[in-house]
């Protein structure tokens, strides 16, 4: 009886922390996602916003972890369409980098490198093509490829290629960046709330 109380408790423990770090991680990507004003950083910082989600899911315990993450997302998708003024970002963050993070680590688990690169691959061309297409129809941003007729008629396709390095660059750096935050920061936060 005394186990069950105790774990009980422990249990509400551990989803009070849960509530609170999802919010304090919502809140934060929510301000890196208004330095997206900037126009140099419009495209990294959502980026970064999509790494401080996917964070929710490799601190918080138990087995909804990618719950958790995937309710971070949902939250500062919705914060941002009503706080963050730079359309360009918060579509990205919405389209791609929101949830990416949390999928690129159930890809990972794929035993085929093959099919694991094909499918970020496809997940990336899908979204671009959203939300270039998006961000042309429906918000009007008709400028987003003026300066770009230096390049001559293949002005798109050049950005299209340049912008999958750059994907699959982002890519590496969440590798690095899960391994991160699982062997240095996780164990920290670990020691804290026991």
């Amino acid at each position: 009886m005394i186990g069950c109380m105790s774990k009980n408790v422990q249990n509400k423990k551990h989803t009070a922390f849960n509530i609170a770090y999802c919010g304090i991680s919502s809140a934060l990507a929510v301000i890196v996602m208004f330095v997206a004003i900037i126009p140099a950083l419009a495209y990294l910082m959502p980026a970064l916003a999509g790494m401080i989600v996917w964070s929710v899911s490799a601190v918080v315990r138990g087995k909804n972890s990618v719950k958790w993450g995937g309710l971070t997302y949902v939250a500062v998708s919705v914060l941002s369409l009503f706080l963050v003024p730079e359309i360009e970002g918060k579509t990205l963050f919405i389209l791609l980098f929101g949830y990416y993070p949390l999928l690129r680590e159930k890809i990972e688990f794929i035993k085929y490198t093959a099919v694991k690169l094909l499918i970020k691959a496809a997940v990336f061309n899908i979204a671009a093509v959203v939300f270039y297409y998006i961000t042309i129809t429906i918000f009007g941003i008709a400028d987003m490829l003026d300066g770009l007729d230096d390049f001559g008629r293949y002005a798109v396709y050049v950005l299209w290629g340049m912008s999958n390095v750059a994907f699959a660059l982002y890519d590496i750096a969440l590798g690095y960046h899960f391994r991160l935050v699982r062997e240095r920061f996780k164990p920290l936060i670990d020691k804290k709330i026991k």
